[in-house]
């Protein structure tokens, strides 16, 4: 805490995605380690089978949150057009199982937060939910923007993407690993990856611990009760893949379709014989 007394450590989550099991996990896990200030990067629904229970302890605890696209294309504010079908047919199953309480906050939130003294939250970026920011180049872009909009802040809270990234627009640190802990002097843009839809290798819900008194953001990625979220997703009927996207591997696709060429090569030829 500063001199006044103020709580200057946040936790920070984005993309919940309707998954309830993850978002406890990552809500546990604050709890313990004394974190009580609390930041969500938006997504709270879509694509997971939860979606009014993470609404509902969200707005429990009073977390400052932003709108996403995916919680804007529940409310209909947003169209779906460049949805994937998986993305589109989750997004269909949540627009009709949001109840009124949730699409009421839902449409309460705001698509940016400035934490008085502390950081900016959005979703994608400081103008579009559905910008990704991804590289240093575009963390610069958003740093500037940052600078002309908001004089004072120089912390910029993203999710969207569903990976963590660290940058001051010259570097960018990606593919941060369980308690990565970064040293953030001057503007830094930063996303804490995904709590309730993955894509990675592994499954894992994760989130960040900003220190705005020490300059210090630390990275995290948590376990959570996979199986719980597995079992929902089949009690509701939606895809079990939905809470986990791992990271396409283009070496792993080449070498399948080179295996499957030889293969179709060689039973050509044996019916030439």
């Amino acid at each position: 805490m500063d001199s006044g007394g103020r709580e200057l450590r946040y936790g920070v989550l984005a993309d919940i995605h309707g998954n309830l099991h993850a978002l406890r996990a990552a809500l546990a896990a604050l709890d313990g380690m004394g974190v009580r200030r609390l930041l969500c990067a938006g997504d709270v629904v879509g694509y997971g089978p939860q979606p009014n229970e993470c609404v509902e302890l969200l707005a429990e605890r009073s977390v400052p949150t932003v709108s996403g696209n995916h919680d804007l294309m529940a409310l209909g504010a947003l169209d779906d057009a460049r949805c994937d079908p998986l993305a589109r047919a989750c997004m269909n199953w949540t627009r009709a199982a949001l109840d009124g309480p949730s699409r009421e906050y839902l449409e309460s939130l705001p698509s940016v937060v400035a934490v008085p003294d502390g950081p900016v939250v959005a979703h994608g970026s400081l103008d579009d939910p559905q910008v990704y920011v991804r590289d240093e180049r575009e963390a610069g872009e958003q740093l500037r923007r940052l600078a002309a909009t908001r004089p004072g802040a120089d912390v910029l809270l993203l999710g969207h993407t569903h990976v963590p990234l660290a940058s001051d627009g010259s570097v960018a640190l990606r593919r941060i690993e369980d308690a990565r802990r970064v040293r953030i002097e001057g503007p830094w843009v930063l996303n804490p990856g995904a709590v309730g839809q993955s894509r990675e290798r592994r499954i894992r819900c994760r989130f960040l611990v900003l220190d705005a008194q020490r300059r210090e953001v630390t990275f995290h990625a948590v376990a959570y009760d996979v199986r719980g979220c597995r079992r929902e997703l089949r009690r509701r009927g939606l895809p079990l893949r939905s809470m986990h996207l791992p990271p396409w591997r283009p070496r792993a696709v080449a070498r399948a379709a080179r295996t499957a060429g030889g293969r179709a090569r060689a039973t050509v030829a044996g019916g030439r014989r």
